[in-house]
């Protein structure tokens, strides 16, 4: 027969059995969590220093900035969040209606007072060259009606010459006759007296005449070869004389004119450039020279803005590329031109691409030129940059702008490279698979 315990041992044995079994489940659960832990410190620590994957990436591309060239009123917005530019295309319009115009004004008043000057100048040479031409006329008459003239009293003076000689011709065969008859003794000295100064007259009388006609030769000469000198030529003098004084005046009007002209000429090109740059400080219509797709824009339709304010952003989505973040030992692995492959998410098929860049860090001046600032890294990482392929990137580009994404060609999108043949997925992407 089997024995039965007392009561109270039974008891004592009951509450040590439970005791061990309560011992054992807080053993099993303490070695559980001891495991849990190590495995996320292990899978937290060593995948990122050795993983060929990395989810922290994101979708980026480079921006330009349209800022404004003037202050004024934004008066027309041509494009929207989204839209695709051509390089070239209109993005704003911006007009200032508050232009000081007070040196066009004294520019143009400038131009004004020269223009009338050199018109004066040009109607008072004309008018001199008018008058030097009548002068040149009448001085022709006149020297015409004077050269026959001269031509007259030079053949008379030469007729008076001649007569002269002829008389002292006569006068000498008379005293020749009568100084025969003195030496024959057949007349007296007091005969040939008179005749021989008769004879001396004569002769001074043709010295006369040809100094006359010598004289009117000289007048008739210097008169062809326009020099009017003598008591016949002093009105043709005082007309040459005139028409020197007019030709002198008309010659420094022409110098003035020649400098007027050049002063007007500068002048207008002052207020030409005067005038163009108020009207670029107008209107100024901002185009997208290298063209993108608008990202942000900074205005509304009339609202007024200040010279340097930002009116868009545009997004160049051809040079979009992804920034992902790897550790330094994976430098090697992931060299510049290495292939991987682009994870978007959801149904999306995976993007090939290669490795364009490698960088260290960044700092707040290079994410100033992209669409996102880079995400941040911790010690002993760098940043990898990887372009798409060219003949896969505008489908994807494509698949950005059809699907409801806020951002143009879905810059700011957190995707997962992976290096292609790569074995060490990244803690975080297999924790999610699990």
């Amino acid at each position: 027969m089997r024995s039965k315990l007392p009561p109270t041992a039974d008891r004592a044995a009951m509450q040590q059995g439970q005791k061990a079994h309560h011992t054992r489940i807080i053993r099993v659960s303490a070695y559980s969590v001891a495991t849990v832990l190590a495995l996320l410190m292990t899978t937290a620590t060593l995948p990122p220093l050795l993983a060929d994957q990395s989810d922290r990436a994101v979708i980026n591309a480079p921006i330009s900035l349209l800022t404004a060239p003037i202050a004024g009123e934004v008066r027309e917005i041509s494009s929207a969040i989204g839209d695709r530019l051509q390089p070239g295309e209109a993005v704003a319009q911006i007009h200032n209606s508050r232009i000081d115009r007070t040196t066009l004004i004294a520019l143009d008043s400038k131009a004004q007072e020269l223009r009338g000057a050199l018109a004066a100048t040009r109607q008072k040479k004309d008018s001199d060259n008018a008058y030097v031409a009548a002068l040149d006329t009448e001085i022709r008459k006149q020297a015409e009606q004077t050269v026959a003239k001269l031509e007259g009293e030079v053949m008379e003076a030469r007729a008076r010459v001649a007569s002269a000689d002829a008389e002292g011709r006569s006068t000498r065969a008379v005293v020749e006759r009568q100084q025969a008859m003195v030496d024959r003794n057949t007349a007296s000295v007091d005969l040939l007296r008179p005749t021989q100064h008769k004879l001396e007259a004569a002769g001074f009388d043709k010295d006369a005449e040809t100094a006359k006609l010598n004289q009117k030769l000289a007048e008739l000469g210097a008169v062809k070869k326009g020099i009017f000198v003598g008591n016949q030529s002093n009105s043709l003098a005082v007309l040459a004389q005139k028409r020197r004084d007019i030709a002198f005046d008309a010659q420094r009007l022409a110098i003035e004119e020649q400098q007027l002209a050049s002063s007007l000429k500068t002048q207008e090109s002052l207020f030409q450039a005067e005038r163009k740059r108020l009207d670029s400080l107008t209107d100024a219509r901002m185009r997208a020279m290298n063209g993108g797709v608008v990202l942000s824009l900074g205005v509304a339709q009339g609202r007024h803005v200040s010279a340097g304010d930002s009116v868009a952003t545009l997004v160049d989505c051809d040079q979009a590329f992804a920034v992902g973040i790897f550790s330094y030992r994976q430098a090697q692995d992931l060299a510049v031109g290495t292939p991987v492959t682009i994870s978007m998410g959801g149904n999306e098929a995976p993007q090939k691409g290669q490795v364009s860049e490698i960088l260290p860090k960044t700092s707040d001046k290079t994410d100033q030129q992209y669409a996102v600032p880079f995400p941040q890294t911790e010690r002993r990482e760098m940043y990898v940059l990887v372009s798409l392929e060219e003949r896969e990137a505008p489908s994807l580009q494509d698949r950005f702008k059809a699907t409801s994404r806020t951002s143009p060609c879905s810059v700011g999108q957190w995707v997962t490279i992976t290096r292609e043949n790569g074995w060490i997925p990244s803690a975080s992407v297999a924790w999610k698979a699990i």
